[in-house]
């Protein structure tokens, strides 16, 4: 069962609604899951975390007292079940579920960092490079024919009729930042944090080709006379229309496509390919080979594009990483790096403090020093 799925049933148990199959179903599923301390999401509003915490704590022993009966399944109570809290960040770590709220620590040396914010620059065709943040809206430019558009956080491209020669146009988003764009095609891209997206101010070739440093999200504009073509160092991803995530970060370990909706094929460097369907997950390593798994839960992979952070099983400097790009800081390491793996979602809105104070809350330790983020051991 997915944590959402859990959750409903807790409440059910809580409030006393469960069915039979449903409290059958919840001691299943909690007899075998990861042995250490486990707690249950479940729907709560709280006055305080610590008085939820109690108080769902009591309920629960004095239910499971009431239905314990001879041959029945019972929670053993070295587990513990705590409370969900609106906006606040549930993270597992080793087996262990942990639900906390964020909460703001004295630090020294603080910097007040907030989080991502709409900003990118754009290199013309001729070298020109407009800052996006200092440009007002409306029309920015035009190249060849085709007209460059902003409208808020997002440019768009329209090339027209004019048949000139197109010109290869950069939007590159800095640590720290990140934007949309809708092509000369009418295809969307989504840009993570310290991503490149170089492409054409018109599609006149056999193929659609952009190429990507870094991370986006794509929602190709169909056609199948023309297919659209993502390039990234290593790795080609041909699509005809579709809804896929790549991520291809220099400093990731694999570069990742994510297939939502639609056929994409994925080539390596060294020839290898491989076509993927809805909910499959490719990963590509600098030896090549291509490793696809069906993942049940896609949205991971995507959730930066609305605004959260989704890590499963993933380790602290994965999570990091992530951390560094999207509020622009230096992740340093002072000792050994733990070795649990962590799941959990969190709002990319929070500011940098409120996010380290929710991963401290598992027992993970940091110090700031004005742009720089130190792991303790």
């Amino acid at each position: 069962m997915d944590t959402a799925q859990i959750s409903v049933l807790a409440e059910k148990y809580l409030n006393g609604h469960a069915t039979e199959v449903e409290k059958e179903a919840l001691h299943d599923w909690y007899n075998h899951v990861n042995e250490g301390d486990t707690e249950i999401v479940v729907s709560a509003q709280a006055d305080t975390l610590n008085g939820t915490k109690a108080r769902i704590l009591r309920q629960l022993q004095e239910q499971i007292a009431r239905d314990k009966k001879p041959g029945t399944p019972v929670l053993p109570m070295r587990r513990k079940w705590l409370p969900w809290v609106a906006a606040a960040f549930i993270i597992v770590a080793a087996g262990t579920y942990l639900l906390q709220q964020p909460v703001e620590k004295e630090r020294t040396a603080v910097l007040p960092i907030a989080p991502a914010g709409n900003k990118a620059m754009l290199t013309l065709g001729n070298g020109t490079v407009v800052d996006l943040n200092a440009a007002t809206d409306g029309a920015i430019t035009e190249q060849g024919g085709t007209t460059v558009n902003k409208q808020q956080a997002l440019l768009i491209y329209d090339a027209g009729n004019n048949e000139a020669p197109p010109t290869i146009n950069k939007l590159s988003v800095p640590r720290g930042g990140k934007y949309r764009l809708i092509l000369p095609d009418g295809s969307k891209v989504w840009l993570n944090a310290a991503s490149e997206l170089q492409f054409p101010t018109a599609f006149t070739n056999a193929e659609r080709v952009v190429e990507l440093n870094g991370e986006g999200y794509f929602e190709v504009a169909a056609d199948a006379d023309q297919p659209f073509i993502v390039k990234t160092a290593g790795l080609r991803v041909e699509v005809l229309g579709t809804h896929f995530n790549v991520k291809a970060y220099a400093d990731e370990s694999t570069t990742n496509t994510a297939l939502l909706e639609g056929s994409v094929k994925i080539v390596t460097a060294n020839g290898s390919n491989s076509l993927l369907k809805p909910g499959d997950l490719a990963k590509v390593g600098a030896d090549h080979n291509i490793s696809i798994t069906q993942d049940s839960d896609l949205n991971l992979a995507v959730a930066w594009k609305d605004g959260i952070f989704a890590f499963r099983n993933a380790d602290i400097a994965v999570i990091l990483r992530e951390i560094g790009r999207w509020y622009d800081v230096e992740i340093n390491y002072e000792g050994p790096v733990t070795r649990r793996r962590f799941t959990g979602k969190v709002s990319r809105s929070y500011s940098l403090a409120e996010t380290l104070s929710i991963l401290e809350a598992s027992d993970l330790h940091f110090r700031q020093a004005g742009n720089k983020i130190i792991v303790l051991p």
